[in-house]
């Protein structure tokens, strides 16, 4: 077969583009790996079917054509409930990252960890399952393919082609925990066609981005492209604080965080938010069945990162402290995606090593009036993926496939905080607390092996059976210790330490390790309609694997938290009506079991996070999605989704004699039981080729709660329910792209969550949002050259 014709490229303009991406590629020497867009195999009829996928072969080997339109993705043949949106429907809503797409994607939520409010401790919730924030998620994300460690899972998207968010547990289509479901993001590949882009914007709090890619063929069979960016802002937050040498007034002379937080960082606040990155790619295709692509990026954000966030008593963006401290964090990795088309299907290699870290410091009480109160949550995360697999062709009445995928994860954390001042300022009751400083340090290395296979069989034209199991096996070896010291202060006479509680150093830490295993079955059945679309039922157990607790107060507390089960029915249908109309319809029961749920203990008189199971907890619920071209120019959709949740076996026993805490029927945390969006979009034409659009999206997403009750300290605490409001104008022609937005037009107070620094005692918890921006302006401004 001979090769496909290719656009005839300036010897100049090739010289060009293999410098700036060979000078960029030996800078940084970072690269990660995509997925291929796969070139035709000898076949016509196979290479018209590859040439229509627009997504990986889902586990049955069925074919899905996505095409987003609007809210709603055209996935025909995938028995399981996917929100997908294309790249002009993430321009279009101003879609920049996964949490901006919170209360538009029906079923998702977000969790954040009772350790830290900062951003690289919270996770994607789907559908109530992967709530704990503190262990490995639920929700797994793919960048190309390519796992991304939890600490940096939302680090934005880049020139993404479509992202899709797979709901319900995923056995045989990702390489690991993806017991809620996936998101998975899939970028622009570079291919014959010359791009290079610039855009630029600007809008509230001085918030200014930019951000040039340049894309095309360097050579016969090889392609390039590099992306950077770099966003700075004053950020929407006034804090008060500043950032002085750290010093705990108990302890004169001693650089506690020297000593005891050797990775922390306390650099200077300069009030100014920025992250900057790039991502650059080699695609080689030596022959019309081989592609390669080999991928580096490296992001980089620093800045306040919200301290902490404000005081729920101010329902404000001001952050009246007396500490302020930059926060810091990065992720980077490399990659291939090898893919090797045979006659009989297709074998792939996803080999990626990527790195994230994460220093973040906060004003732990977050008021002026109690000095000197410092929390630092530093995180490691590396992850080493090494996955094949092998799916034969879509076009057969029988496909079948099946694969393997290996890792070796390395985790470090260390939870530092110095408690200098928590008496109360009017002279009231002293603080047990008071010059308290703790470093639980918790190392992990988790080795992983997974085995899946699937296979489908159409037993008629219109009814397809598919069925498939996932083995994984799992080891972790931990590394736990926790060194705290007590001064003598308002209520103790004589100081503690945790030496007192059986560690036996300082620098002695508690070695543990443990194993897991767990065959994951799925089936599912499809009933194609002739021009219509298709109704579906499916079945999927979903598997998290065990873990350790993060903040460990004794050495007993070095045991691993037992793994967490999901059992996952659906029935739905996937629809479109007269061509003009796609209706999704999808509903669901979800059964856990010993479901990881953080709560709070009290050991030893102290207060202390720990993770417990649920030994049952059970979600039921609904979502549908429409999408209607109401005329040429205007066009309507929107979603609803109820997530009914509850634990049906919940009882936490909090210690130091307290009276157990039985939590059996309460709903689950970080959970809104509603969620509705719609959007319309008017498109007015102007002349030839260019045209003026106008786009409104109205979100509401129900209450919801953190917390457990389980001790005093840690208090259920109400989300209440919120709506947003965002318009944009967008004027495009050939060349030329630009857009005037208001998000938020309403300038609605959105708590997405709250933290809880109940140590601050006798005066209580100083209860922190994590909130949303209020109202933002701004216009977006690209050009192609």
């Amino acid at each position: 077969m001979s090769a496909r014709p290719r656009r005839a490229v300036n010897p100049r303009q090739q010289w060009s583009m293999a410098a700036v991406i060979a000078t960029s590629a030996m800078l940084v020497g970072h690269a990660s790996i995509a997925e291929a867009q796969d070139p035709p195999p000898p076949a016509k009829a196979v290479a018209k079917e590859r040439r229509s996928r627009a997504a990986p072969p889902p586990p049955q080997g069925e074919v899905i054509a996505v095409t987003a339109s609007g809210q709603t993705a055209r996935i025909r043949h995938l028995p399981q409930s996917v929100s997908s949106y294309s790249s002009e429907q993430l321009q279009e809503m101003g879609i920049r990252d996964t949490k901006d797409l919170l209360g538009i994607t029906p079923g998702i939520s977000l969790a954040t960890s009772s350790l830290s409010p900062t951003g690289e401790s919270q996770q994607l919730v789907i559908r109530g399952v992967g709530n704990n924030a503190q262990l490995e998620p639920g929700t797994g994300t793919y960048v190309d393919e390519i796992y991304m460690p939890a600490i940096s899972f939302d680090m934005g998207f880049l020139d993404p082609a479509r992202v899709d968010i797979y709901k319900g547990p995923e056995n045989v289509l990702f390489s690991r925990n993806s017991e809620a479901g996936a998101v998975s993001i899939t970028t622009r590949a570079p291919g014959d066609r010359t791009i290079s882009r610039m855009e630029v914007g600007y809008g509230s709090y001085n918030t200014a981005k930019v951000q040039a890619m340049v894309s095309g063929r360097i050579a016969r069979g090889v392609y390039g492209s590099l992306l950077a960016y770099y966003t700075r802002s004053d950020g929407y937050f006034k804090n008060t604080g500043s950032s002085p040498r750290y010093q705990n007034p108990y302890f004169p002379g001693q650089d506690l965080v020297a000593l005891y937080g050797s990775h922390i960082r306390l650099g200077k606040y300069t009030g100014i938010e920025q992250n900057a990155g790039f991502r650059s790619e080699f695609r080689f295709v030596p022959t019309d069945r081989i592609e390669i692509r080999l991928i580096g990026d490296y992001h980089r954000d620093n800045g306040n990162q919200s301290a902490g966030g404000p005081l729920t008593s101010c329902h404000c963006y001001d952050i009246l402290g007396d500490l302020a401290y930059q926060a810091d964090s990065a992720d980077y990795g490399v990659g291939i995606n090898a893919k090797w088309h045979l006659p009989f299907g297709t074998l792939t290699s996803v080999t990626s090593w990527r790195e994230a870290y994460s220093d973040a410091p906060i004003d732990f009480v977050g008021n002026a009036a109690y000095k000197n109160n410092l929390q630092v949550l530093y995180e490691e995360q590396q992850s080493k993926v090494q996955t094949l697999r092998l799916d034969s062709l879509p076009t057969r009445r029988l496909t079948w496939g099946g694969g393997i995928s290996a890792y070796k994860d390395r985790e470090y954390s260390n939870r530092f905080y110095s408690l200098a001042d928590l008496n109360d300022p009017d002279g009231g009751a002293p603080s047990l607390y008071s010059g308290f400083w703790n470093s639980q340090i918790v190392a992990l290395r988790r080795t992983g092996i997974a085995g899946f296979v699937h296979a489908g069989y159409a037993i008629t034209q219109r009814l397809h059976l598919d069925a498939g199991v996932r083995y994984t096996w799992e080891h972790v070896d931990a590394s736990g210790l926790e060194r705290y010291v007590m001064p003598v202060n308002g209520v103790l006479t004589a100081p503690r330490n945790s030496l007192q509680n059986g560690w036996q150093s300082f620098n002695s830490p508690v070695q543990n390790s443990h194993g897991w295993y767990n065959a994951s079955p799925s089936a599912s059945l499809r009933y194609d309609f002739p021009d219509l679309g298709s109704i579906y039922f499916s079945y999927a157990q979903g598997f998290k694997s065990g873990s350790y607790q993060k903040a460990p107060f004794l050495p007993s507390d070095v045991t691993p938290v037992a793994p967490e089960k999901a059992t996952n029915y659906e029935l739905g249908g996937k629809f479109r009506i007269a061509h003009r109309v796609n209706l999704t319809v999808a509903g669901y029961d979800i059964e856990m079991k010993n479901q990881q749920v953080q709560s709070t203990v009290i050991r030893d008189g102290i207060t202390s996070h720990a993770i417990t199971n649920a030994a049952a907890s059970r979600v039921t619920g609904f979502e549908g999605g429409l999408d209607a071209q109401v005329t040429q120019r205007l066009n309507i959709s929107g979603s609803i989704s109820y997530t009914a949740s509850r634990f049906l076996n919940y009882v936490i026993y909090p210690g130091a004699g307290l009276t157990p805490v039985v939590r059996t029927g309460d709903r689950l945390p970080s959970t809104p039981d509603w969620t509705a969006d719609v959007m319309g979009s008017y498109t007015v034409p102007l002349a030839p080729e260019q045209s003026l659009a106008f786009q409104a999206n109205f979100r509401w997403v129900d209450s919801s709660y953190v917390g457990s009750n389980a001790t005093s300290s840690d208090p259920i605490l109400d989300i209440p329910a919120w709506n947003r409001l965002d318009l944009r104008i967008t004027y495009k022609r050939p060349r030329w792209r630009a857009s005037f937005y208001i998000n938020n037009a309403l300038d609605r107070y959105i708590i997405l969550s709250k933290f809880n620094a109940f140590f601050v005692q006798p005066s209580g918890a100083f209860i922190h949002n994590i909130v949303a921006s209020p109202m933002m302006t701004g216009f977006e401004l690209s050009h192609d050259f």
